[in-house]
């Protein structure tokens, strides 16, 4: 790794340091849970304890970003909804997105993203991999994303999605896959989980799709055979 003068603290990597969590607590429960907590932690150098210090958060916990790729049709499955952020600073409410959603209490991932998948576009992944995990917003949230690729068919996606018990009103889109990143490049989207994604697919995307694709394919015919 490169470092910058000799320090370690210049590796570009994150890095732990000390944190002593003092007190936690929950502040209001709403859409998402607001918390304060009290902690210390060591300096970056190591020779002081700062704090205590009070924190205000987010608590979103995990959460699931799919990427659905159709390999044939060469189209990543995007979708349209409302979203609050959006309408209170730009004139944009209903921006386009990722699939994405909460991992449930006791799901893995790799579960919250096929069902995730399939409530915001109706499509059922034919094979799914991890591809990255990101913080979105540190400073505010200790909500931690795990980015799935996901190999879709979307020559019957659905008009319309969501579930109605919360008030979701989808659209899903076959987005054509230089298209939208072309869309990304051209600043016309800010969704940042959308412009992650598509910046990695941009450079990585359709080779890990086609390998995941022949590695389900490979495991399909492997289970016909038994």
């Amino acid at each position: 790794m490169t470092m910058s003068h000799g320090h370690y603290r210049d590796v570009l990597a994150d890095q732990p340091v000390d944190v002593t969590l003092t007190k936690r607590e929950r502040l209001c429960d709403g859409f998402r849970p607001f918390e304060a907590v009290t902690l210390t932690h060591a300096s970056l150098d190591g020779e002081t304890i700062i704090g205590p210090l009070r924190r205000e958060l987010i608590s979103t916990g995990s959460v699931v970003v799919v990427i659905p790729y159709d390999p044939v049709l060469d189209k990543i499955v995007v979708i349209r909804q409302f979203r609050i952020g959006a309408a209170l600073k730009t004139a944009n409410a209903a921006p386009l997105e990722m699939p994405a959603g909460l991992v449930d209490d006791g799901e893995t991932p790799e579960a919250a993203a096929m069902r995730e998948l399939t409530e915001e576009t109706g499509l059922v992944a034919h094979a799914v991999e991890r591809c990255f995990t990101m913080l979105p917003s540190p400073g505010l949230t200790d909500e931690y994303a795990y980015v799935f690729l996901a190999i879709v068919d979307a020559s019957t996606l659905a008009t319309r999605a969501g579930l109605a018990d919360e008030h979701e009103d989808i659209r899903p889109i076959a987005a054509p896959a230089d298209a939208l990143i072309a869309a990304v490049d051209e600043g016309r989207v800010e969704n940042g989980f959308l412009i992650a994604c598509t910046h990695w697919f941009a450079r990585k995307g359709r080779a890990r799709a086609t390998t995941l694709a022949i590695a389900s394919e490979n495991a399909d015919k492997d289970e016909v055979a038994a």
